[in-house]
């Protein structure tokens, strides 16, 4: 078979028709996907510094997500710290009611003392957070990682806070309110125990503060990793608009300058046969 001859100006015009198309298409595929680096083959370096970039930032987000359990764990102790602080001045109030009274009204707050100080225990018995108690007795400890490889962590101590923990016994250790000076003493104890619910309340809020702190840190710097990876592949949409726009023209020019030239080949094929 015998090859078909093109004149140059034929192949200019061709050839001109084909990046024209190739850069409408690559224009197209960008805009389509809002990125100027698809695969490995259209640069293989920024793909792979965009992949470890983003594979990064993934780590992060997951590790924000760990620490944003972790603050909610902590803060739900401290929402408990709270109510318990409410039952040991309730029960401190009541002691201090029973001053001066007859036996009988020092009979009913010294049960009324140990009714409360049971709400006490059923109440830091329920004061968890996904499967996790900082505040009951034998407290759970909460371990949270804080960035994407696990090389940075916190360990939460929990605190007890029962009555166990706060050392506040029954009525009956203090002669069931018999005299003053056993009012006395159970409100000495009652005392402590606010004191040791604060200084708890007191730890959690420092522990909080700093996940809060890490967990914005990891927010920003995931930010930041997502935002280098664009750089490197995202398209600039304006750009490639402007592109899809040239190669048209283009390819609409070759395609008239194609049609001339082939009907100049045809008009000089006639003359001369």
């Amino acid at each position: 078979m015998d090859n078909i001859n093109l004149t140059a100006s034929v192949r200019d015009n061709l050839l001109a028709l084909q990046q024209a198309s190739n850069s409408r298409e690559q224009s197209a595929r960008r805009l389509a996907t809002g990125l100027r680096v698809n695969k490995v083959q259209d640069n293989p370096a920024s793909f792979f510094q965009a992949k470890s970039l983003t594979d990064r930032a993934s780590g992060l987000f997951e590790a924000k997500n760990d620490i944003d359990q972790a603050i909610s764990s902590v803060q739900a102790a401290s929402v408990g710290i709270q109510a318990l602080d409410d039952i040991t001045r309730q029960m401190r109030g009541l002691a201090l009611a029973a001053r001066g009274g007859t036996d009988e009204q020092r009979q009913a707050a010294s049960e009324r003392f140990d009714l409360l100080r049971g709400q006490l225990d059923e109440l830091s018995k329920d004061i968890s957070y996904n499967g996790v108690n900082l505040v009951q007795s034998g407290p759970d400890n909460q371990a949270v990682d804080l960035n994407e490889t696990g090389t940075a962590s916190l360990s939460i101590t929990g605190r007890d806070s029962s009555t166990g923990g706060l050392g506040i016994s029954s009525a009956a250790s203090f002669n069931n309110f018999a005299s003053d000076q056993d009012i006395d003493r159970a409100t000495v104890v009652l005392s402590d125990a606010t004191q040791t619910l604060r200084s708890n309340a007191t730890s959690f809020g420092s522990h909080v503060a700093l996940l809060s702190e890490r967990r914005d840190f990891a927010d920003n710097l995931s930010n930041t990793l997502q935002g280098g990876a664009a750089k490197l592949v995202d398209a600039d949409l304006n750009e490639e608009a402007a592109k899809q726009l040239s190669a048209q023209v283009r390819q609409q020019l070759s395609t008239g300058s194609l049609q001339i030239s082939s009907n100049s080949e045809r008009l000089l094929t006639s003359l001369l046969f």
